[in-house]
């Protein structure tokens, strides 16, 4: 397993680009392994190989710096599934273990919005990009 990050936004990035590329025994290592047993893999699987990944928003982060054995990162992940436009919008948890970064799982505030609506070419692109959305996901 590759997990040399110096930061928890770092693995976080990445974790976000497993599910883009479909890399889910990247995910399955990167999950802290002491919550590994909460994680169905066959539904992380199906849920980032059915979905288009759009764009990935860092909101914040609190410690997870490469000094530090815990971390927390907001974020939003935005994706296509079942033509629908969804944003996730997660606070997550990570744990340095033996020099290493893993996800633990989430705080509250986790949410998923899903937008029923079709989105307008001129309104903001789900992706956080701050573009138009034709002029970014829309294109």
């Amino acid at each position: 397993m590759l997990n040399d990050f110096k930061t928890a936004e770092e693995l976080m990035r990445a974790r976000y680009n497993a599910f883009e590329t479909g890399d889910i025994d990247f995910l399955v290592e990167t999950q802290d392994p002491d919550t590994r047993h909460d994680l169905d893999v066959q539904e992380t699987k199906n849920w980032a190989t059915e979905s288009e990944w759009l764009g990935l928003e860092i909101i914040s982060t609190e410690e997870g710096q490469d000094g530090d054995d815990e971390g927390i990162v907001e974020f939003k992940a935005s994706y296509r599934e079942n033509g629908k436009l969804t944003v996730h919008h997660e606070k997550s948890r990570f744990v340095k273990k033996d020099g290493k970064w893993f996800y633990n799982g989430w705080l509250p505030l986790q949410g998923t919005i899903v937008k029923d609506d079709k989105i307008g070419r001129n309104d903001p692109c789900l992706c956080g990009s701050g573009k138009k959305y034709k002029k970014c996901c829309g294109k």
